[in-house]
């Protein structure tokens, strides 16, 4: 047994499933490359205020006001393409790509189901990622196919002739001469048809009718050209008017993500990236990777990700479309340790950061690295990476304690505890030492003094730096360290 997906109109469904409600209303399909586009496709509604194919986009505006022109657009209809394989190799490996909006599917070797059954948990599915289908259950292809454009929305075939003989001629696909000709020679049904006989057919109308012949009596089969359903996840989508606010471009994308999670989870996969890419009315463009640190298929965890980073975002330019893929990736299941540190919700984290980042800004948040520098308190800041890499969200925590010689060496000697920041001091300095100081930290006078120890850097650049270090004991007995720069005297801290 063969299913036959079909997907009527799908140029047109291809554009309106980035849409909410487009398909109620009065909306036509052109093709804005021929030299005089015509509406190829149509809704239920605009057909109901008598548009028809064939019509120019003039006569289409003359009939309603309210009508709605899109043009078509191949990424769109790729996307839908995709979508429709996806969830066809979710139902069976063995899946053709037959026409555009049609996919066949071999049945054989699958559990016992009523086919009854599967062909309606295919119409459901689709309808998921917003594909209004027909789907056909037949002995061959061809037959599967004929059910699936007959069907309303499911058909399976158990008596091949009888379905034959109720099916209207124009089934089998005649061309509009010969078509014409049966019309005026009454026949009506693919029964009538088969009932002139092979040979008088062939003599009266040509090939062609030993074509159409074959199909009505549908007895022969043929093998599929199997292909796999691609890898990719992406909706697109071009906007009529320009977006210069956030709230219509969420509605998008949450749109979006609910498709390409649906589209994941057919494929038992789950969203390890994120690209999000912004068309400009000045055609520049813009991208932004979201790496995800624990993959996952929530939506609500990846919408946070995409309102918290457009929240921030500011254009020169209105918008006029986006794009949003997302790179497929298993799920991480963690094995927790006992005596270890671990984000138990890495996504809630880079969540958190990415706020940060919008509130405070880039270079302010991440981890602290120090640098290979004799310069005080000299670090830079690298972004935080919670991947797979980075052993899938897990907080290493060193426990290590020095022994023996180490032990002792890091005990020698009092510890300084610094200030932050260091307090401004005025200092009297006498036979070029620090004799007095006066400060927030201490004032009085210096009974002895050590140093200057003098430390300079990065003479070459305008960052250049110099200093030197003194440590005092006031007249209390207590431990000071002093410090000079360029800008004056400050005390860093107090010895134990």
């Amino acid at each position: 047994m063969f299913a036959d997906i079909y997907v009527p109109d799908f140029f047109l469904h291809a554009v309106l499933r980035a849409e909410v409600g487009l398909e109620k209303r009065p909306v036509v399909l052109i093709d804005p490359r021929e030299k005089k586009p015509v509406v190829l496709q149509l809704t239920a509604a605009a057909r109901a205020v008598g548009i028809d194919e064939g019509m120019s986009s003039t006569q289409a505006l003359a009939r309603s006001t309210l009508v709605q022109i899109k043009p078509r657009c191949a990424a769109q209809e790729k996307a839908a393409t995709d979508a429709l394989l996806q969830c066809a190799y979710s139902f069976s490996p063995n899946i053709e790509s037959t026409a555009a909006g049609v996919c066949t599917l071999d049945l054989a070797g699958l559990p016992n189901l009523e086919h009854e059954e599967l062909a309606n948990e295919m119409v459901q599915r689709l309808a998921t990622l917003h594909l209004p289908a027909q789907v056909g259950v037949g002995e061959n292809p061809w037959l599967a196919l004929l059910a699936a454009r007959a069907a309303r929305p499911c058909c399976v075939i158990n008596n091949s002739t009888e379905f034959l003989n109720a099916l209207p001629v124009e089934s089998i696909g005649p061309s509009l001469e010969t078509f014409a000709i049966l019309r005026k020679w009454g026949i009506h049904t693919v029964g009538q048809f088969v009932a002139l006989g092979k040979e008088p057919l062939s003599t009266r109308l040509g090939a062609e009718a030993l074509a159409l012949h074959e199909r009505a009596v549908a007895n022969s089969t043929r093998p599929l050209k199997l292909v796999r359903p691609p890898q990719t996840f992406e909706e697109t989508v071009a906007f009529e008017h320009e977006i210069e606010t956030i709230e219509p471009l969420l509605f998008i994308l949450r749109r979006f993500l609910e498709q390409l999670l649906v589209r994941l989870e057919m494929m038992y996969w789950v969203a390890q990236e994120l690209r999000l890419r912004l068309r400009f009315e000045s055609g520049e463009p813009y991208e932004k990777t979201f790496r995800i640190p624990a993959p996952t298929s929530n939506v609500e965890t990846l919408f946070r990700m995409l309102h918290t980073h457009l929240e921030t975002l500011r254009t020169e330019h209105p918008i006029v479309g986006i794009d949003l893929s997302a790179t497929p990736g298993r799920a991480i299941n963690h094995q927790f340790g006992l005596f270890e540190s671990v984000l138990r919700d890495p996504n809630h984290f880079h969540e958190t950061l990415a706020r940060l980042t919008g509130l405070v800004g880039a270079e302010r948040v991440g981890t602290p690295v120090n640098e290979e520098s004799y310069k005080p308190d000299a670090f830079r800041m690298e972004r935080v990476l919670l991947d797979q890499s980075d052993n899938g969200g897990r907080l290493e925590v060193c426990d290590t304690v020095p022994t023996g010689g180490e032990k002792s060496a890091l005990q020698r000697g009092p510890a300084l505890q610094r200030f932050r920041p260091p307090s401004p001091a005025r200092v009297q300095v006498t036979r070029g030492q620090p004799a007095a100081v006066e400060s927030t930290a201490f004032e009085g006078g210096v009974r002895e003094a050590r140093g200057p120890w003098r430390t300079s850097g990065q003479w070459w650049d305008k960052e250049r730096w110099g200093r030197e270090e003194w440590d005092v004991q006031a007249s209390n007995g207590r431990l000071y360290r002093l410090c000079r720069e360029a800008r004056g005297w400050f005390v860093e801290g107090v010895y134990d």
